[in-house]
């Protein structure tokens, strides 16, 4: 059976689960390696983190993601629970800056956050020194 239009198997859900309970820490990449998957870098990744996401949704699995160590299980309710509010609170930011960079590509007055982080107005003089550096 096949799930999520064939990017991966019930077999591989379940075969990835076992090797991040086994091997504690896990890149994507070595995931990835060891269920046989083939493709380039992101696809790769976009087909672990399918799979990460249906035992997260799905199965009810607590897989913590950390950009440097990779996909971990965790039976830490409190663990769960601080990953899931960094989770939101990294949503927001994105967003935030999102609509930060909006405002300085759309409103001539915005321009001048391009160069003077955190001020509304353009400053010569640190504009000056931006130019010049």
């Amino acid at each position: 059976m096949t799930i999520k239009n064939n990017l991966y198997s019930c077999d591989q859900a379940a075969r990835c689960l076992m090797l991040i309970k086994n091997n504690g820490p896990i890149l994507a990449a070595a995931l990835a390696e060891r269920l046989g998957f083939v493709g380039e870098r992101e696809t790769l990744r976009r087909k672990i983190r399918a799979i990460v996401q249906h035992l997260r949704n799905d199965c009810g699995e607590m897989i913590v993601a950390d950009s440097v160590n990779g996909y971990y299980l965790t039976e830490d309710e409190k663990v769960w629970q601080d990953y899931l509010n960094g989770r939101q609170i990294d949503a927001k930011k994105i967003l935030g800056i999102t609509g930060k960079q909006l405002k300085m590509v759309t409103d001539s007055r915005g321009q001048g956050l391009l160069f003077v982080p955190g001020s509304g107005q353009l400053n010569n003089e640190k504009f000056n020194e931006v130019r010049s550096a």
